[in-house]
């Protein structure tokens, strides 16, 4: 199948972590009613970027995926699952790692963020991880990256080389710099001639910490194809292979990579 819905599930990552799996839980029920292949979720989405709780919280990590991997066998969809805290075999430091989970249920892969930002402190918590897969699904090649990686488009660009046509980035991309994640999302659309999701949460972590969400899917002309804005909710619309591969043909600017 070249053209199928994807999914991106909008919406306040709180510090409640039992409040959060009942919005999600909520949203992926509309999403697989909307017959989704692909719904995504925001970077940690379970607990945000809770430090003092990092140890509790991946305690759970196997217990969440069964969680996840119960929804895809249920509504027969990939899932894209932001990221989790997860705790380095190394030492006592953690990865931010998004798993991608297919519609049988299977765990096929995970990426550990690369990019650990700065300006939270994520760096003294997270090991910064060294891949970048690039998946087969029964739709197509997919990649991920989190949030502050997508500012360094040469891993973006050597990911398309391996195949990459659609990529997805769970986020937790805050105000002020709501054009920045527009921009640039849009920038490694057209410039890699993919289709971009992007999974941005909404509200407020603290008084001068807040999100804007705009979840978008841009497509690889560079067009925006749907926009969640600052409201709770899922956000919906068609990837088409055939138009990417109409596109490249007739625009063939990865002939000089």
């Amino acid at each position: 199948m070249k053209r199928f819905l994807v999914s991106i599930l909008q919406y306040d990552v709180r510090a409640d972590s039992l409040h959060n799996f009942a919005t999600i839980e909520k949203l992926f029920a509309v999403a697989g009613g909307r017959k989704s292949k692909f719904v995504v979720l925001p970077e940690m989405f379970a607990s945000s970027f809770q430090y003092d709780e990092l140890p509790e919280f991946s305690r759970h990590t196997i217990e969440i995926l069964k969680f996840l991997q119960g929804i895809a066998r249920k509504y027969e969809f990939y899932i894209i699952a932001g990221s989790l805290a997860v705790k380095s075999s190394r030492e006592e430091k953690y990865f931010n790692r998004s798993y991608l989970i297919s519609s049988e249920g299977a765990v096929i892969g995970y990426y550990d963020k690369v990019h650990v930002f700065f300006q939270n402190d994520e760096n003294r918590y997270f090991n910064a991880g060294t891949k970048t897969p690039v998946f087969n699904t029964s739709f197509g090649s997919v990649g991920i990256q989190i949030c502050f990686d997508i500012r360094f488009p040469e891993m973006i660009r050597n990911m398309v080389k391996q195949g990459m046509k659609i990529m997805f980035v769970p986020a937790q991309f805050p105000n002020p710099r709501k054009e920045h994640w527009l921009n640039l999302l849009k920038t490694r659309a057209i410039e890699n001639q993919i289709y971009v999701i992007g999974a941005n949460r909404i509200g407020k972590a603290t008084d001068e910490l807040n999100f804007f969400g705009n979840s978008v899917i841009i497509d690889p002309y560079g067009d925006t194809l749907a926009n969640g804005y600052e409201k709770e909710g899922v956000i919906s619309e068609y990837v088409d292979l055939d138009f990417l591969d109409a596109y490249r043909k007739s625009f063939p600017v990865l002939n000089w990579l």
